[in-house]
C-alpha cells in the first residue's frame, strides 16, 4: 500500500530556526546572565583583615576571646581606596563605638553571651578639663545579634533608616570583630547597599528596562592596639591640673 503521506526525506539540506526566535533566544540568554550576576553580593573591599595586619587568631570552638583594652587611633587602616590616615576620624555609625576625639581607650567585654563595647576620652592637655574622660560610651550585643565567622565575631548587618527616602535604596551596617595573632585587634566596617537597579540599554544619558541588580558590600578595616588584657577597668588617662594655663 502507498503511505498516505510520504516519509520526510533525510537528504536534503536542514533549515535553522527563524530570525525572530533567534533574536528571542538571545534575550533570554541575556536576561538569564544578568539573573544568575544578581545571586551573590558585589564586593568592595575584603571580608578579611589586610594581610598587612598580620594573621589572624584561631580557636577549636568559636571565636577567641575579644576581652581587652585596644587604643585608638588605628596603628594601621585601610579601605576600598587604599589606606587610611590614622588621625582621619570615622563617620558617625562607621563603628560599633562611638569616636569622639583623637586619642580614646576602647575596653572589650565578653560575659553571658554579649560583646560590650566601651569607649573613654584620653586627655593628655594639662589645661583642658572634660568629662568625657571619665565617663564611658557603651553599646552591648547579644547572642541573637552576633555570630562567629570563621573565628571572627560578626555583629549582623542592622538596617540604617536615617536620610533614606521613599524609592531609595536601603542600607544595612554591620561589624567584624577579629583578635590577631600580636593581640591587636581587627575591626572591620561592613556596608551593604540594597534594593540597587540597573538598566539594560543605556544611550544618550537614558536608560531603557531596568532590572535588580546585585547588592553592594563594602568593607573597612582598621588595626587597634592592645593595651591591657580587660579583666578590670582601664586607669583614667588626664592629664587636666587645675588652675593650669598651658599644655
Amino acid at each position: 500500500m502507498t503511505p498516505a503521506f510520504p516519509p520526510p526525506s533525510h537528504g536534503g539540506p536542514r533549515t535553522g530556526l527563524p530570525r525572530v526566535c533567534h533574536a528571542r533566544l538571545v534575550a533570554v540568554l541575556a536576561l538569564c546572565c544578568v539573573a544568575l550576576s544578581a545571586c551573590g553580593p558585589e564586593l568592595q573591599g575584603s571580608p578579611k583583615p589586610p594581610k598587612a595586619f598580620g594573621p589572624v587568631q584561631s580557636s577549636w570552638f568559636g571565636c577567641p576571646p575579644l576581652q581587652g583594652v585596644y587604643a585608638w587611633p588605628p596603628v594601621d587602616a585601610s579601605g576600598v581606596h587604599g589606606n587610611r590616615p590614622s588621625n582621619r576620624r570615622w563617620e558617625q555609625g562607621g563603628l560599633p563605638f562611638y569616636v569622639n576625639g583623637p586619642e580614646m581607650q576602647i575596653w572589650v567585654q565578653q560575659a553571658g553571651g554579649e560583646t560590650t563595647l566601651r569607649t573613654r576620652t584620653i586627655n593628655r592637655a594639662r589645661n583642658i578639663r572634660s568629662s568625657l574622660t571619665r565617663r564611658w560610651s557603651l553599646v552591648t550585643y547579644g547572642g541573637a545579634q552576633t555570630r562567629c565567622t570563621s573565628g571572627m565575631l560578626d555583629v549582623v548587618p542592622q538596617d540604617i533608616p536615617e536620610g533614606k527616602d521613599a524609592g531609595d535604596t536601603g542600607v544595612l551596617q554591620g561589624f567584624r570583630l577579629a583578635l590577631l595573632k600580636d593581640g591587636a585587634l581587627a575591626v572591620g566596617t561592613r556596608t551593604v547597599s540594597t534594593g540597587n537597579k540597573g538598566s539594560y540599554f543605556s544611550w544618550g544619558g537614558q536608560s531603557y528596562g531596568t532590572y535588580d541588580a546585585p547588592d553592594v558590600e563594602t568593607w573597612s578595616w582598621s588595626k587597634l592596639t592592645r593595651t591591657a588584657p580587660g579583666d578590670r577597668e582601664p586607669s583614667i588617662v588626664d592629664a587636666y591640673v587645675p588652675g593650669a594655663t598651658a599644655p
